[in-house]
């Protein structure tokens, strides 16, 4: 019966390729008494293999897969964003042995990442339940397309790995839901932050609370922004693609039946609903702000949208207004789950200013010219670490200062680099939050004209 998952790995590719190739993880007992430099750069031949080692790849020699990834990238020229995977398939306690376990990892690797990408498998046995871990390059040695990491891959790989489980005679969850949960919901939830059902929980039960009937309910949740299937009970976000289900959430037909009664039952409810009733919006912050910010915003030649800056100081103003006053709530639900990102918004929009970027056009300039800058540097230390290889040894010591120096000028060129991608990277979305916001805000104020 074997867990699985997988997650992008952002840091340096030769730290995660250490991790998984630890000879004190992948070794058993009886072999950690041998030179572990050797044990580590044994060959993939059977017959030279250390029976008590249990590391292979795919696609890439296991003593030479960080040599091997990297050239990958580097031949198309996709160094940056994430450059590993980390994978694990962790096997209940006592029902494998190592090497099982290394050919059931083998062959789940083979079936889910084998035809294009290169990969690392190493058997840890450093717990009481084996587990498998895999390294698998972002970059496709075949196409040179980037992993997209959907959660339609994670569900794939269980399958892959329950399949090759039987065909080995392991148990596997039979009829066990997949959770994959929302792309990133972890590291989310770890800042503190909200995923989209999170927030359709939170309105829901929101909604929920001050509702005697279906008709309250639906009309609680429009009030609160959303797009209302009555029938399927589901929910959408203006600009989402996808509807949510609200039983996906906990919020089933049972349950809402069960608070309608017990409000309908209760006289202390009726107090809780004069008080937080959910009311018509009467206010339009946003249009406020426009309006406050018409002087520093200049829209494109295209017409396309407010300079990236001001789209940025905007986004970081109405989510201030709201945090002092929640009659400035938002309309939008994504705009309200962006409310703990207040400080985000103001250090882009101030990151933004003090390198003098204003538009569009101007941050994918400052984009190129940095990968430029890193290019031809990283050319030089190319061009020292090549010297060192023919050097005498005083000459290696000096060549590796000058090397040092280099990378001390590259690194906050890769932060820099790193900064301006992620921010225009979230440009679209921050245009499309503004567009929305201002939508509603437009539309519910036509239908406050339209009742008086």
């Amino acid at each position: 019966m074997a867990t699985t998952g997988f997650w992008p790995v952002k840091n340096h590719l030769r730290e995660v390729l250490a991790y998984a190739d630890n000879p004190e993880k992948t070794t058993g007992p009886n072999a950690l008494e041998f030179d572990l430099l050797q044990t580590l750069h044994y060959a993939a031949d059977k017959q030279k293999t250390d029976d008590c080692v249990y590391v292979t790849a795919l696609n890439c020699p296991k003593q030479k897969a960080y040599e091997s990834m990297m050239t990958t990238k580097r031949r198309y020229g996709k160094m940056g964003g994430n450059v590993a995977y980390h994978g694990f398939q962790s096997f209940r306690e006592g029902e494998v042995t190592a090497d099982q376990a290394l050919a059931i990892g083998r062959e789940t690797a083979k079936r889910m990442w084998g035809d294009k990408y290169e990969v690392l498998i190493a058997v840890h046995q450093n717990t009481d339940n084996l587990h498998c871990h895999f390294v698998i390059n972002s970059v496709s040695f075949k196409t040179g397309e980037k992993f997209k990491n959907k959660i339609a891959d994670h569900i794939r790989f269980r399958e892959i790995s329950d399949a090759v489980c039987q065909e080995y005679d392991k148990s596997v969850l039979k009829d066990a839901p997949f959770f994959g949960g929302e792309k990133g919901a972890y590291w989310l939830h770890k800042d503190g932050k909200l995923t989209r059902r999170d927030m359709v929980k939170a309105d829901a039960q929101r909604a929920l609370s001050v509702s005697v009937k279906y008709a309250d309910f639906f009309m609680n949740l429009r009030r609160l922004g959303y797009e209302v299937d009555e029938r399927r009970l589901s929910v959408r976000a203006p600009e989402w693609e996808r509807n949510i289900r609200l039983s996906s959430v906990g919020i089933t037909p049972e349950f809402i039946e069960n608070e309608f009664h017990r409000h309908l039952s209760s006289m202390e409810w009726y107090a809780y609903y004069r008080v937080h009733f959910i009311p018509k919006p009467r206010t339009t912050p946003l249009e406020d702000i426009l309006k406050d910010l018409e002087r520093e915003i200049h829209y494109t030649k295209s017409g396309v949208g407010v300079l990236i800056g001001a789209a940025f100081l905007i986004i970081a103003m109405l989510l201030k207004a709201a945090a002092e006053n929640a009659k400035n709530t938002p309309l939008s639900p994504t705009m309200r789950m962006e409310m703990q990102r207040v400080k985000d918004y103001l250090s882009d929009y101030h990151y933004l200013n003090d390198n003098r970027i204003q538009t569009t056009d101007e941050l994918k300039s400052a984009i190129s010219d940095t990968k430029d800058m890193i290019a031809v540097l990283e050319a030089e230390r190319q061009g020292i670490r090549n010297r060192i290889r023919r050097a005498t040894p005083e000459e290696r010591l000096h060549l590796k200062e000058n090397a040092k120096a280099v990378t001390a000028k590259i690194t906050p060129l890769r932060t820099h680099l790193k900064r301006l991608q992620r921010i225009y990277d979230k440009s679209d979305y921050v245009y499309k939050m503004i567009e929305t916001e201002q939508k509603l805000e437009r539309r519910t104020a036509r239908n406050r004209e339209r009742s008086r």
